[in-house]
């Protein structure tokens, strides 16, 4: 048998390849449309004079803790597998997204369908966003590192195998990214900000 050459994929390293890619891809589409379910929902939520005041204090928490999530990377991946974590990290993430809308949903919220084409939101503080996108943050995060890790783990060392995967990764990850990004504008629409993440959990 003809040796395979340098670089290329073996057909178990394709398949776990498009594995992840699809995981990944889901993965940035929930994200997006729960980022943009958030920042929308906390500009309407919040009282009209702090409302630019703290949606940039929100989002500069949520990146702070973007840096302490990739913090704890190190340590949790030397005492449990990479993609151990990332699942841990993931479903934490897919529990908030489903948290949001549970707590609307349980305080009066609607969905715009469900309310005459009308936004109804639960009667619960906003201040409520901080804490929960703070730990939806520490799980970005984590995710955003371990997935610049997991293709060691498919393609093993290999520096043009690891080159050609980040590659298609990265073009994928982010056509995800924009797909995920219209999806959210769309899902506003058709459900309301306090609703749109709806299809985060699934995704994640």
């Amino acid at each position: 048998m003809a040796p395979s050459r340098a670089g290329s994929f073996s057909s178990t390293e394709r398949r776990n390849i498009a594995i992840y890619i699809i995981g990944i891809m889901f993965y940035k589409i929930g994200l997006e449309s729960f980022n943009g379910a958030i920042v929308s929902l906390a500009a309407d939520r919040f009282e009209a004079a702090h409302t630019f005041g703290k949606i940039g204090a929100l989002n500069g928490l949520n990146q702070a803790m973007q840096v302490v999530g990739s913090i704890l990377v190190g340590p949790l991946v030397k005492a449990f597998p990479a993609r151990s974590v990332m699942t841990t990290a993931i479903l934490i993430f897919g529990f908030i997204s489903v948290l949001f809308l549970i707590i609307d949903a349980g305080t009066g919220g609607k969905t715009k369908i469900a309310n005459g084409g009308q936004v109804k939101y639960g009667k619960w503080d906003p201040d409520g966003l901080f804490p929960l996108y703070m730990i939806a943050g520490i799980s970005h995060g984590m995710v955003e590192l371990i997935r610049r890790i997991i293709p060691c783990d498919i393609v093993g060392g290999d520096v043009k195998k690891l080159r050609k995967m980040d590659a298609i990764v990265h073009i994928m990850y982010e056509a995800a990214g924009t797909g995920g990004a219209i999806l959210s504008v769309k899902m506003i629409e058709i459900l309301g900000n306090n609703f749109s993440s709806l299809i985060t959990p699934p995704l994640f």
